[in-house]
C-alpha cells in the first residue's frame, strides 16, 4: 500500500485532517478537494509518499491545463523517472464560477 498526499505551491492542501492517505493496487479513493483556480494555464499537484522512517517520496506530478473548457478530465501522473512503474490516475472537473 502506499500512503499518499498532495502538495500545491509547497503546501499539503490534501488529505486536511490526516497525515495520508493509504491507497492499495488498483483501488480508488475520492478525494473531494475543491480549488478555486485564477487564470489560465497549467495547475501542477504533486503526489508524494509519507515515509515514517525515511525521507517522504516524491511520485510525481499531475499537470492539469486550465483554461475556457469545461468538464470532466483524467490526468496520467507523470513520474520523475520515466521508467517508473508508478501509475495513478487523477479525474477531475473544470467548472466556472456560479
Amino acid at each position: 500500500m502506499d500512503e499518499i498526499y498532495i502538495i500545491y505551491k509547497g503546501k499539503k492542501v490534501w488529505p486536511k485532517d490526516q497525515k495520508f492517505m493509504k491507497i492499495d493496487v488498483d483501488d480508488t479513493l475520492p478525494i473531494g478537494m475543491r480549488m478555486k483556480v485564477n487564470g489560465k494555464g497549467w495547475l501542477k499537484l504533486e503526489l508524494w509518499e509519507y515515509d515514517l522512517t525515511s525521507k517522504n517520496d516524491h511520485l510525481g506530478t499531475f499537470h492539469l491545463k486550465i483554461d475556457d473548457s469545461t468538464g470532466h478530465f483524467s490526468e496520467m501522473l507523470s513520474t520523475p523517472d520515466p521508467r517508473s512503474p508508478i501509475s495513478y490516475f487523477l479525474n477531475w472537473e473544470l467548472a466556472q464560477e456560479a
